[in-house]
């Protein structure tokens, strides 16, 4: 019984040590921007430069914040779908809205 119970405590430390001594690789999940606050940004932007405001307005989900990224949303100005390109400035989430019509 007493070898027995060696024997497991000796199986214990080799586990632990064992399990201490890996690596973990951590899975961070990437950032994505806000889908209601993108779109109220973009809308003020297109307001910003046609001083008009914006019937619609469609943006992509799951928008990773990565800086240099970018992607079209599209908007309604009556009933005329138009787009605008959106850049993403900095890691901060930061953008620029840019007219394309």
């Amino acid at each position: 019984m007493a070898v027995s119970s060696i024997v497991v405590a000796a199986c214990a430390v080799a586990v632990t040590i064992k399990v201490l001594s890996t690596d973990i690789i951590s899975v961070e999940q990437p950032r994505v921007l806000d889908q209601a606050a993108l779109e109220r940004q973009v809308s003020d932007e297109i307001r910003g430069l046609r001083d008009e405001p914006v019937d619609r307005l469609a943006c992509p989900a799951s928008v990773v914040v990565k800086a240099g990224n970018q992607f079209n949303c599209r908007y309604w100005d009556r009933y005329n779908p138009k787009e605008v390109l959106v850049k993403i400035v900095n890691d901060q989430g930061e953008i620029s809205v840019e007219s394309t019509s």
